[in-house]
């Protein structure tokens, strides 16, 4: 799935996303690259927004918040985070918005990024489902049990964190590696124990296998994350541009929940072309999407995340996860979040 430079085996790591990571994928709400533009361009400046699934475009739209900006707003839709990472590598983004996971990747294969705000969730979008006889409730009991997932993707990264949480490693279990569409069907066929996959296509999961369950995972952090090109933060007309559109999005992450109804119809149905009950309770058990500047709960996780993917040869051990933060920008950002009366 991932664009990647020749001379680097590692970097293959996919997104999933929040909500939105790997989720987006699945979805096939577009390639990397359809455009669409919102708000009219008071000043030579349009920011080149990277979207998956429509997380910034929609929210923006609906509450309104994309109205009367002094700048324009191009969004790029893509089906995952490393597609973005290629746009970012080429100099074709200046903002986008991606997983943590995916961030490791985009920082580790130079893409130019810096990690300019976070929502963080203990609800994960990934889970792992097991099948009936396997004995599988917990994470400790995945031991020696043969998992489906796609290495070097989010899903992986969730799988060594769910597996460091009961004491155990990836030696410690039989991956089974096959690509993300063929998770569902390789889970169904028999020939594994367990398959990491995203929580809201349950769906999909139990539509060819009836009986899996879910087992109880560990409660970990996870980040949704927004991005900004180093070149446009650079430009002082982008970076005042990109400081205001962060506040504009922040603001706007409180619509759905105060819109439920209107939100799963747009959003799940209309979009991610989901069942509206299954879809609601979906929605109703996320809590509040809070984005606030970089902080350093965010800095461990990614650190925590990165070691465990370098153990397994899925990240270099040069890799500096501070290289992905501006701590010029982020302080700025947050004078901006108490300027609008945003918590921080």
């Amino acid at each position: 799935m991932q664009h990647r430079r020749p001379r680097r085996r590692l970097f293959s790591l996919a997104a999933a996303g929040a909500v939105a990571l790997l989720a987006v994928s699945l979805a096939a709400c577009g390639g990397g690259g359809d455009k669409a533009s919102a708000g009219k361009p008071a000043s030579p400046v349009t920011l080149r927004v990277g979207d998956q699934s429509k997380t910034i475009e929609l929210p923006l739209t609906l509450s309104g918040e994309n109205k009367g900006t002094s700048y324009g707003l191009s969004f790029n839709n893509f089906a995952d985070g490393p597609h973005m990472n290629a746009a970012f590598s080429a100099n074709r983004l200046d903002v986008g918005y991606m997983g943590d996971t995916p961030v490791l990747l985009a920082n580790a294969s130079n893409a130019g990024i810096t990690a300019v705000a976070v929502a963080e969730t203990t609800v994960n979008s990934q889970t792992i489902y097991a099948r009936p006889g396997s004995g599988i409730h917990t994470p400790a009991d995945l031991k020696g049990k043969k998992i489906a997932v796609t290495v070097g993707t989010s899903l992986h990264g969730y799988l060594l964190r769910q597996l460091d949480s009961a004491g155990l490693t990836q030696k410690d279990v039989q991956l089974v590696n096959v690509p993300v569409t063929s998770l569902v069907t390789t889970f169904a066929s028999g020939q594994v124990d367990a398959v990491v996959y995203v929580t809201q296509y349950r769906a999909a999961v139990t539509a060819q296998s009836p009986d899996a369950y879910q087992i109880q995972t560990a409660a970990l952090p996870q980040f949704s994350v927004l991005l900004a090109a180093k070149a446009a933060l650079k430009d002082p007309a982008k970076r005042a541009a990109i400081e205001d559109l962060i506040i504009r999005y922040a603001r706007a992450e409180a619509w759905p929940k105060a819109h439920p109804d209107v939100w799963v119809q747009k959003y799940y149905v209309s979009l991610l072309k989901q069942n509206p009950q299954t879809a609601r309770k979906v929605f109703d058990s996320l809590p509040p999407t809070v984005y606030q500047p970089v902080n350093n709960d965010f800095v461990q996780a990614q650190q925590k995340q990165a070691d465990l993917l370098i153990s397994v040869g899925q990240l270099p051990k040069s890799l500096r996860v501070g290289d992905e933060i501006d701590s010029v920008f982020n302080a700025e950002l947050a004078k901006k979040f108490t300027a609008a009366g945003l918590t921080t």
